[in-house]
């Protein structure tokens, strides 16, 4: 391989043929722009229960704390949108679209990742890469707007304008400096469709979030009882309003990867068969899931808190 500019269009093609809709990569650097707004969100507490995010704040700020070595950040998209609708009846609880599959998206994801990587490093010996997918202490959605996979919309979730935002995105640092790709123009414009969809105001601004009132958060990432003031609106894991919401989310782009289809035995159930779930069954069915990491004492809170 004689340049960095083949590496950048082999890499491209081996991941947009491995089941990644998107690829963008970006220079690395101290993301000295996002410190302050970051540290002024973690100041005034809008990172609810995750204090981890306050532990490992200077290692999200600066990549090179994680690998010292890497001069390219390449971010990938992979779809998870799939055709599948919750029947419109106020006894079936919803998941969001990320977590109803039959697979953890982490593992599917980095299995992806590892076979394209260890084909390069075949190729090219002194290639060295770490992979993460949303699951350490790296800026995935900054990363992302600069490797031109999208922009940040006014819900904080990375929004593109092909095929909107039920996107899972996976970073992969790399000691080799690629071509960069440049950021896409945010094209959110004046539309305000997702802050007004959030039933419970957790987003007060725009691209501003309060973990404190997010669903999302409550049922997902809270270990302790949920304000009685939080309505899930009958979220019982994760929650998919403002997404939903969204108009570039109407493109009807889905999937082909059934690992994210909807798991029949959880899918469009009444709060009554969801409850008849043991704990044994519930191993059984939610293992390596999103889900599954809450644990089963999480889900029978939040089914009963959905069903108030």
């Amino acid at each position: 391989m004689n340049s960095n500019k083949q590496l950048y269009n082999i890499l491209k093609t081996k991941f947009l043929s491995s089941g990644f809709i998107n690829f963008g990569v970006s220079k690395p650097e101290i993301l000295n722009s996002q410190k302050e707004y970051f540290k002024q969100w973690l100041d005034d507490n809008k990172n609810a229960g995750m204090q981890w995010l306050e532990r490992t704040f200077e290692k999200r700020i600066n990549p090179f704390l994680l690998m010292p070595d890497v001069k390219s950040i390449i971010s990938l998209a992979c779809l998870y949108n799939t055709p599948f609708n919750y029947k419109n009846d106020k006894n079936i609880p919803k998941i969001s679209r990320y977590a109803y599959g039959t697979a953890d998206y982490h593992i599917v994801i980095k299995e992806k990742i590892e076979k394209v990587i260890k084909e390069i490093v075949k190729k090219i010996h002194n290639v060295k890469a770490q992979i993460y997918v949303d699951d350490c202490d790296v800026m995935e959605k900054v990363w992302a707007v600069k490797s031109g996979l999208g922009w940040v919309g006014k819900n904080t979730i990375v929004l593109n304008e092909n095929y909107g935002s039920f996107a899972f995105i996976a970073t992969v640092f790399i000691n080799v400096e690629l071509d960069y790709n440049e950021s896409v123009l945010n094209q959110c414009e004046t539309c305000t469709m997702c802050i007004d969809s959030c039933p419970t105001g957790a987003l007060f601004d725009e691209h501003k979030l309060d973990a404190n009132l997010c669903i999302s958060y409550h049922t997902i990432e809270n270990k302790n009882a949920i304000p009685e003031n939080i309505n899930l609106n009958g979220w019982i894991f994760g929650c998919d309003i403002c997404q939903d919401a969204c108009p570039y989310n109407r493109r009807n782009i889905f999937s082909g990867d059934n690992n994210f289809f909807p798991d029949e035995r959880i899918f469009n159930k009444s709060y009554e068969e969801l409850e008849m779930i043991d704990e044994n069954k519930f191993n059984e069915i939610f293992k390596n899931t999103p889900i599954g990491r809450g644990k089963y004492l999480r889900f029978q809170r939040n089914l009963k808190k959905a069903k108030k």
